[in-house]
């Protein structure tokens, strides 16, 4: 007992209770966001979700006295995550949850970790490929699954289309977050945000302006709800609880850590939307973030990629 609350008042527990709030901000925010397209179109939405998140990381930097212009050196990391990580992928979730269930969904996108493993397959050393290809053949399973006939209408293309997009944004996220270990950080990524956030709303803006100009906006409850909860909390909030426990876990750690996200996503969806669950979409669930978990796993013993 006393081992038990020495590790308690020394604080250990939270990072992980920092990881818990995450994984429910980020699950819960798949269906406020698919709650919140029904009246604002994508680009739109995505946005004032990025322009309401930046309002706040700004404030936050400059409380801590901590906003500045970025070392030229992080500009790589800068266009990286602010085109692919925030745009594009804000961009194809947005038009990919008018198509596919949001629970669905936010499995599809959290395959990134497969994705990583995919992409450094080939540099593994022969004794340390076999866990990681296991975990991705579960993986693959998983997914195969979650697109199976009984789940989505193969005669949909609007549904394929929808689940290609979130596969491929979960492909370009596996590539910045190799591009991401790799730099030579000069600033912190939390420092770094609001260039990011800056560099991801000018395409986003361009097409709204350019693609949505006419469109009808219902400023209903909801979708001002939806927009607040998606940028002061899902984009700023939600950043600096995964920088703050981040730094307090190990990689592996933060990894499984994140696993909470399609489950927190499939339930609420269910809850909050009414979509149904069926059991193979369970079973392509539960095997796909089997294969996540293998595949992180076996990194502890790659070395660097």
């Amino acid at each position: 007992m006393t081992s038990i609350g020495s590790k308690l008042s020394g604080g250990r527990v939270r990072p992980y209770l920092l990881l818990l709030c995450l994984g429910l901000v980020w699950g819960i925010h798949w269906p406020v966001t698919k709650i919140g397209l029904r009246d604002l179109p994508p680009f739109t939405y995505g946005t004032l979700r990025l322009a309401t998140g930046l309002a706040v990381i700004v404030v936050m930097l400059a409380i801590r006295r901590g906003l500045s212009l970025p070392d030229r050196r992080d500009l790589p990391v800068v266009l990286t995550v602010g085109l692919g990580q925030m745009a594009a992928a804000i961009a194809l979730m947005n038009l990919a949850l008018g198509l596919v269930a949001a629970g669905r969904s936010s499995v599809l996108v959290y395959t990134m970790p497969l994705w990583v493993g995919l992409f450094q397959l080939s540099s593994l050393r022969a004794t340390g490929a076999r866990p990681r290809v296991a975990g991705l053949l579960i993986g693959l399973a998983g997914i195969a699954l979650l697109l199976n006939p009984q789940s989505i209408d193969w005669g949909s293309q609007a549904q394929l289309l929808g689940s290609a997009a979130l596969l491929f944004s979960a492909a370009m996220w596996a590539a910045t977050t190799i591009h991401l270990r790799h730099h030579e950080w000069h600033g912190t990524p939390f420092s770094l945000m609001p260039w990011q956030l800056l560099v991801a709303i000018v395409p986003l803006a361009l097409l709204a302006i350019t693609l949505e100009a006419g469109r009808t906006i219902h400023w209903e409850p909801t979708a001002v709800a939806a927009i607040f909860y998606s940028g002061p909390i899902a984009t700023a909030l939600a950043y600096w609880l995964s920088q703050s426990a981040s730094r307090s876990l190990t990689p592996l750690a933060s990894t499984m850590g994140f696993l909470t996200v399609p489950v927190v996503g499939l339930v609420s969806s269910w809850v909050m939307l009414g979509e149904p669950l069926s059991l193979l979409d369970l079973a392509g669930a539960a095997a796909t973030l089997v294969g996540v978990v293998v595949v992180s796993l076996s990194a502890r013993t790659d070395g660097p990629a």
